[in-house]
């Protein structure tokens, strides 16, 4: 509505202005709408790509042999001996004795009175698997304990600790520790270079030793009480040594942590269907977007398909089974009792090799040119809406910089009209009399 009253020619001229300024403004609403609708379609879709690619990674955490696999190593015996198996290891059982554990060299000085009793200044030697250390002690610097500190910032290979045995006369003690066990990192010292105070004299009081175990009829020695090379796959820890006593170790299917790899594979698919669903819904920005129902159509295929060979030949056997929504079923009785029966079977449904191509294994191949950060179907939607969007800003830009110069021109024209009307108003007055 225009109202009347206040300037000469009693028209409201701010109101006509902002409404003629309303109606230029309409293609920009317009335009602000595709831009929101647009923002609206790539978040969703970046929505879309996160849960594909969670789907993805639980996929490649399942599709080769040694990421299928997960093995678990029991140990008969966890005094003696503990295990645990990695992606290389085999299904097997073993007979292992420890008749040897692995220790670190020792040796003690004799007693000083105090800590800080001088041991002499000059050159204190370590040597360690064939390559020595100088160590120089200096006037002033020269205490058991300072000695102790320098071997401690030395990176020799060994540790120092000075000790006290109560006694009120030589109760101090240094103690040098090789950092390693096994004879490798065994130790000389050479205290020759030192003069001036009472030089240590040192006593192994235990020696550098290999651990030894058999493995069946195989004798092995290590440097270590952690051995990784012994088994392909699995690292044993040995605790305690007992020419008589044989541990059984075996090495076998953990069920549950293959069911949880398998579940996270089905959680991951719910997850990313249960988003498309809600996202191509009635009203929803992803109602009928190429790439959900591409993405929708290839993964309900590829799960539907089956083996060429095999007893177990399609994932309904071991108890993922697809609903009418897409989404997925997990069934874990049915898939622990395939597992304890056929191991290789339900294997071969998610790897793949030279030899097989499993279906989980062919699905992420299906999905995983979709995410390719150069080529993807994502990338270069992202890019297009991206595109879209900076066009828009551009007109936006465009439009609002005609309605400034049109407001501008609203305002010029108006304001000579009211100095118009003012002007015949002040002749007319003239004329008559007024």
């Amino acid at each position: 509505m225009i109202s009347f009253g206040g300037l000469a020619s009693g028209l409201d001229t701010g109101t006509i202005i902002a409404q003629l300024l309303e109606v230029r403004r309409q293609p920009i609403y317009d335009l602000e709408s595709k831009k929101s609708l647009y923002s609206q379609q790539s978040t969703a879709m970046a929505g879309v790509e996160s849960r594909l690619s969670d789907l993805l990674s639980a996929i490649q955490s399942l599709d080769s042999n040694q990421e299928f696999a997960s093995l678990s190593a029991i140990s008969s015996d966890e005094d003696y001996l503990t295990a645990t198996a990695g992606a290389l290891a085999s299904q097997g059982s073993f007979d292992i004795t420890v008749n040897a554990l692995a220790y670190a060299q020792k040796s003690m000085t004799q007693g000083y009175d105090t800590a800080s009793d001088s041991i002499g200044t000059g050159t204190f030697s370590i040597t360690v698997g064939g390559e020595a250390t100088d160590i120089t002690m200096v006037e002033g610097a020269s205490g058991l304990g300072d000695l102790a500190a320098a071997i401690n910032n030395s990176s020799a290979g060994v540790t120092a600790t000075v000790l006290f045995d109560g006694s009120e006369t030589g109760g101090f003690h240094l103690v040098i520790s090789a950092e390693e066990t096994g004879t490798e990192s065994a130790f000389t010292i050479d205290a020759s270079g030192l003069s001036g105070g009472t030089a240590p004299v040192l006593t192994t009081t235990q020696d550098a030793t290999n651990a030894q175990f058999v493995i069946d009829t195989l004798t092995v020695n290590s440097q270590t009480n952690e051995v990784a090379s012994a088994i392909q796959g699995v690292t044993l820890n040995l605790e305690q040594a007992d020419v008589g006593v044989t541990v059984n170790l075996d090495i076998g299917v953990d069920g549950e942590a293959l069911q949880e790899k398998v579940q996270t594979f089905v959680d991951s698919y719910n997850a990313l269907f249960n988003y498309m669903n809600e996202q191509s819904a009635d009203g929803k920005v992803l109602r009928g977007d190429s790439i959900v129902r591409s993405i929708s159509s290839r993964v309900r295929m590829a799960l539907t398909t089956s083996l060429e060979s095999g007893d177990i030949t399609t994932l309904y056997q071991i108890g993922i089974r697809q609903e009418e929504d897409g989404i997925l079923s997990f069934d874990s009785s049915a898939f622990q009792e395939n597992v304890a029966e056929d191991y290789t079977g339900v294997r071969d449904l998610f790897i793949g090799t030279d030899t097989n191509e499993g279906i989980v294994y062919l699905l992420g191949l299906s999905l995983d040119d979709m995410t390719d950060s150069v080529n993807g179907v994502f990338k270069v939607r992202s890019d297009s809406l991206t595109d879209r969007i900076e066009h828009i800003d551009d007109r936006i830009e465009r439009y609002e910089r005609s309605i400034e110069s049109y407001e501008e021109t609203l305002n010029r024209k108006f304001t000579a009209m009211e100095q118009m009307v003012a002007a015949l108003q002040a002749q007319s007055g003239a004329l008559y009399g007024s």
